[in-house]
């Protein structure tokens, strides 16, 4: 294992603020830049020697810094502790106990416990904080999706997943529940209802963007353009309102044509294409009765992505996730559409710690404690690996 300090990243910065210069509700008008010093802590999936990743789909840590790895190819979770050695590795194909068929995601408690989203058993597989088997706790309608979110204990916020979900919700609603693991079941009550469009295949409709607070707290973001950031207290009422005075980007041409090459890139992936339908069936609980035609699928989807609808505007707020020190790190989207925008540091009291421009890093997969995230990685081969750094301090740049 490597251990290094990357330089603060050099911005065009005009003035610092830091703590609560925009006070509760409103926050700070212009931008004020900062650099991140972060420690580089390790690197997994590089050397075959090692390990080598195949899908890394989801990555969390616990309370004592140990990082948990899904990796859906080989269907398996891995455990790293705090040098970046593996301690241990659980999980495999199948429909024994401990095993997965399809699985689509997984959640990290802070006590050590990973539960296993298998859509294919339409369970979740449950392991202790050692990688012992638990059991499977049968999914009952509603069912998180992967953008749920661990509260302490074990517990998970989000919408409910709308592949193993019907409801009858009115137009305009999304709700929100928190989902409890007790023993061999899973219990949800309503938390409360966020906002969704009725628009289907419009680009750039704004989703549901939250994240969960230490506190237990829930910072969620629905605004079809605006920068608001409502906090849900734990009893789901809006305990507070954050705001800043950022307009949104207009949807010209250019973005258009831009949105539409990456559709179809998405579409000429036919691996990504295949994991994608056999995830849909097993969801769905159905399956195809004949193989799918790739070209075809491909050539139809084409012809629809050329026919896309889009918003007028890009959402203010593309992405946002809370660390464990209660720092809200809020994506704002870019020009073209991504979200590639500078990462807005606030807290939930109203303060502006500043803005990031993170370059290649972006936001963090992970938070864990003691200042440690997490980023899933790429190579120009495909290699997936899982960089660990530190944040260390946050100076004006």
């Amino acid at each position: 294992m490597f251990k290094r300090v990357l330089p603060p990243i050099a911005l065009a910065a005009t003035l610092w603020a830091c703590g609560d210069s925009g006070g509760a509700g409103r926050l700070q008008d212009a931008d004020r830049f900062v650099a991140l010093e972060l420690d580089t802590i390790y690197e997994i999936g590089l050397n075959e020697d090692e390990h080598f990743f195949g899908r890394v789909t989801s990555i969390g840590f616990d309370a004592s810094g140990y990082l948990h790895v899904l990796d859906t190819d080989a269907h398996e979770v891995t455990s790293w502790d705090g040098d970046g050695r593996m301690i241990r590795r659980f999980g495999a194909r199948g429909d024994g106990p401990g095993e997965f068929r399809t699985p689509w995601g997984a959640y990290v408690f802070r006590n050590g416990t990973v539960a296993v989203l298998d859509v294919g058993h339409r369970a979740l597989v449950t392991f202790d904080p050692v990688g012992e088997h638990v059991g499977n706790i049968r999914l009952a309608r509603p069912v998180p999706g992967n953008s749920a979110v661990t509260l302490a204990g074990l517990q998970l916020v989000g919408p409910h997943d709308p592949w193993m979900t019907s409801g009858n919700t009115r137009d305009n609603e999304r709700p929100v529940y928190r989902f409890s693991l007790e023993n061999d079941s899973l219990r949800s009550e309503l938390l409360f209802v966020a906002w969704r469009s009725t628009e289907d295949n419009v680009s750039f409709v704004p989703s549901l963007r939250h994240a969960a607070l230490p506190d237990g707290r829930i910072v969620v973001a629905d605004s079809a353009v605006g920068y608001r950031i409502d906090i849900i207290s734990t009893e789901g009422t809006i305990d507070g309102t954050l705001e800043r005075p950022a307009a949104p980007w207009p949807v010209t041409e250019e973005v258009m044509e831009a949105e539409r090459e990456r559709l179809i890139a998405e579409i000429l992936d036919e691996r990504g294409l295949a994991q994608a339908m056999e995830e849909i069936q097993a969801a769905m609980g159905i399956r195809f009765r004949n193989e799918v035609d790739f070209p075809r699928f491909q050539e139809n989807s084409r012809a629809h992505v050329e026919e896309r609808r889009f918003a007028g505007h890009i959402p203010v707020i593309d992405r946002l996730r809370a660390d464990w020190d209660g720092r809200i790190w809020v994506v704002r989207s870019d020009a073209t559409g991504g979200g590639d925008g500078p990462i807005d540091l606030i807290t939930a009291d109203g303060g502006y710690l500043g803005s990031w421009l993170p370059g290649d890093l972006g936001l963090p997969a992970a938070f864990g404690p003691d200042g440690l995230m997490a980023y899933r990685r790429t190579d120009d081969l495909e290699q997936a690996s899982v960089l660990v750094v530190r944040l260390v301090s946050i100076a004006p740049a």
